[in-house]
């Protein structure tokens, strides 16, 4: 399958899915505190104030961009101060920035007012709405396909497959737009390093993404595999990490606690890091070297991947472009290897 055929089934299969679902309507969707999936939870987080201006429940669930994000983004607009607390706030993210003002600042060694300067510089009036925000999108990070589905029912205003197409293509133009060069530089760089070994690991859903992105970078290079989703084999993949090791992992909400445990083995044992993920952040940003951002949005109850394969076959294209050559013999010889493989081998 090329790029294009790929791209293409994977819009007509997310088309699909909103079609199936848009005349269905979903009733009491079960609450945060209900869940019972195997995920990361953030159990015990006060329930999101109504006070104040627009919050991440009242828009759309999958307009708002987190504020772990943000401060990944705008990182550069910082002074040394406030990039100390930014970075003690994504190191425990969310949980450090729903403490005081004056625990926030001794973390971070700063005074408080310098807490309240970093807020302000993202938009907020202070730290109360600042709080309110950050609650609502711990609601939205831990959301179930169903609760998700009801929410986006409320603020659609097309129908039908005009929702679903434009759903989509704002959705890629979106993370995009939102794609720094320097990120997909540094990926890049990395991933075509000849001394490097990848494993590209993925979640329930995702699992699907990271073997079409292996595969390609199979065809590409050496020493690329899958991690596995038997506990020993993983065991077994870490075994030999190091610092010539690259783990590539895509973990989504409702995201995936072995995905996130294995990354965090890894870049405890030397390897880096290239983390895809959603705008409210995996909690394995804490131990990437790199991250990459791609919009979720879909007109289904099930968080689209669209975007994330867009993001993937640009990445598949530059690697390609930046290996060459050697790419290209590498690729004649799994043909031959191919041929001889098919069923009946080749004709004596």
């Amino acid at each position: 399958m090329n790029d294009r055929s790929g791209m293409r089934a994977a819009l007509m299969l997310d088309l699909f899915l909103s079609r199936t679902f848009s005349g269905l309507y979903v009733t009491n969707p079960p609450s945060v505190a209900s869940c019972s999936c195997g995920d990361v939870c953030a159990r015990g987080v006060p329930p999101p104030s109504q006070d104040g201006p627009m919050t991440a429940q009242q828009a759309s669930p999958d307009d708002v961009q987190a504020l772990s994000a943000q401060l990944l983004e705008r990182m550069d607009e910082f002074t040394a101060s406030e990039r100390s607390v930014a970075r003690v706030i994504l190191t425990d993210y969310p949980m450090s920035a729903l403490d005081s003002i004056a625990s926030l600042a001794s973390k971070a060694s700063v005074s408080p007012p310098t807490v309240l300067r970093l807020v302000a510089k993202l938009g907020f009036s202070g730290w109360p709405q600042f709080q309110s925000v950050l609650r609502d999108e711990v609601s939205q990070r831990l959301a179930s396909p169903l609760a998700l589905y009801d929410q986006r029912r409320v603020t659609r205003q097309l129908s039908g497959s005009e929702h679903a197409e434009d759903t989509f293509m704002r959705a890629l133009e979106t993370s995009f737009a939102r794609l720094k060069g320097d990120v997909v530089d540094e990926a890049v760089r990395a991933l075509t390093d000849p001394k490097a070994r990848i494993h590209v690991v993925g979640g329930r859903f995702s699992t699907a993404l990271a073997v079409y992105f292996a595969t390609h970078l199979q065809m590409l290079r050496s020493h690329v595999s899958t991690v596995s989703e038997i506990p020993i084999h993983r065991s077994n993949a870490l075994l030999d990490m190091g610092r010539n090791d690259i783990v590539v992992a895509l973990d989504f909400r409702r995201y995936q606690r072995d995905t996130i445990e294995f990354g965090v083995a890894a870049a405890a044992m030397g390897a880096r890091i290239i983390l895809f993920t959603d705008p409210w952040l995996s909690p394995l940003v804490n131990s990437a070297k790199t991250v990459i951002t791609v919009e979720t949005t879909s007109p289904s109850p099930f968080d689209s991947f669209v975007s994330a394969l867009g993001v993937l076959e640009l990445l598949i294209h530059r690697i390609a472009e930046s290996v060459g050559e050697e790419s290209l013999a590498r690729m004649k010889a799994l043909d031959e290897l191919n041929q001889d493989l098919m069923v009946g081998g080749r004709e004596q």
